[in-house]
Formats: structure tokens, C-alpha cells, sequence
């Protein structure tokens, strides 16, 4: 190809590229904001109706860092909040899904189902509310039973980072 072909299609993909940022098609969620132009939000530990032990706590903190990287929002806390974000972990469910000839789990489901509220401070007005948010992380399973306590952990570490992501993304796009 000469000189001349490369540049003409050199400026082709630059006048192409131009034309598709133009057409208003934008990455959803990069930069987002919060319903109601709520830029700063209060996001108190998230209860836990389960037996597992701080999944509440795992889940706010990656819900936090997943937010604060994704929406133009401070967390904040007291009066300097706009809203506040509470979360409700109602189910962690752990079940075999996968199995041996003689009947042994090979794999395990890790369920988590969450439900999410961003309530205004001062009227109280629910501006975003999602129930049932549901995410499914599989792991295999060992005979040790402290190398699968250690799976799971890592499953539950899994799980909240994609019911962060999840959960972001869904306030950010208000579906």
C-alpha cells in the first residue's frame, strides 16, 4: 500500500471514530450518577439475616470501593449525607451441584441474595430500591475440611465483588 492509501485510510478511521463519539453512545456506568443527583451518600453496614458471620461487613466495603470507582458520589456520613444506601443480606446458601460416581460433592454453589435501598434524608423518599438481588459463585470442593472452609471464604469474597458490581449497576442505570 502506498503512502497516499495509508493516509487516506488513516484519516477514514479517525473521521469514522469522530462520527461514533458524536452519536451519543456513551460506556454506561463509567462516571455515573446516583438517582436523584445524589452525590453524596451515607452507607451504613449492610444487615445480615444469615448465619454467616460479616458477610454484611465484606459486602459494604466492596460495595463501597465498587461505588466510589464508578459514580460521582462522596460516602459521607451523618449530616453531610444527601441519602443513605442500606443493604439487607437475606440469603447465603452453600449447596453441592456437582457429583462423583459414589455420590461425593465435586462442586459447590455459593447463593447470595441481597436487597438495596437509596432512600432520600429528608424526605425519606425511596429514590432507588432493588429486592432479591441475586449472584451465584461455583467452587470446587476438597476432602480437607480446612482447605474447604478456605474455598468458600474465597467464593464469599468472589460473590460480593460481583453483588458490587452488580448492585452499582444497577443504581447507576436505574433499571
Amino acid at each position: 500500500m502506498s503512502a497516499r492509501a495509508a493516509r487516506i485510510c488513516a484519516l477514514g478511521a479517525f473521521v469514522a471514530l469522530a462520527l461514533a463519539g458524536a452519536c451519543g453512545y456513551r460506556v454506561v456506568g463509567y462516571g455515573g450518577q446516583l438517582p436523584g443527583g445524589i452525590t453524596r451518600v451515607e452507607v451504613p453496614v449492610f444487615e445480615n439475616q444469615t448465619s454467616r458471620s460479616n458477610v454484611g461487613r465484606l459486602l459494604t466495603e466492596d460495595f463501597i470501593r465498587e461505588l466510589l470507582g464508578a459514580a460521582k458520589v462522596n460516602v459521607v456520613t451523618g449530616e453531610g449525607a444527601q441519602a443513605i444506601i442500606r443493604g439487607t443480606v437475606t440469603s447465603y446458601k452453600r449447596e453441592p451441584i456437582t457429583f462423583d460416581a459414589k455420590q461425593k460433592p465435586l462442586e459447590n454453589r455459593l447463593t447470595i441474595v441481597m436487597d438495596v435501598a437509596l432512600v432520600s434524608k429528608g424526605d425519606q423518599r425511596v429514590l432507588f430500591a432493588e429486592k432479591a438481588v441475586a449472584v451465584r459463585y461455583d467452587y470446587a470442593v476438597k476432602t480437607d475440611l480446612q482447605e474447604n472452609d478456605k474455598l468458600e471464604d474465597d467464593a464469599l469474597r468472589s460473590a460480593s465483588k460481583q453483588m458490587s458490581q452488580k448492585l452499582v449497576s444497577l443504581m447507576l442505570e436505574s433499571f
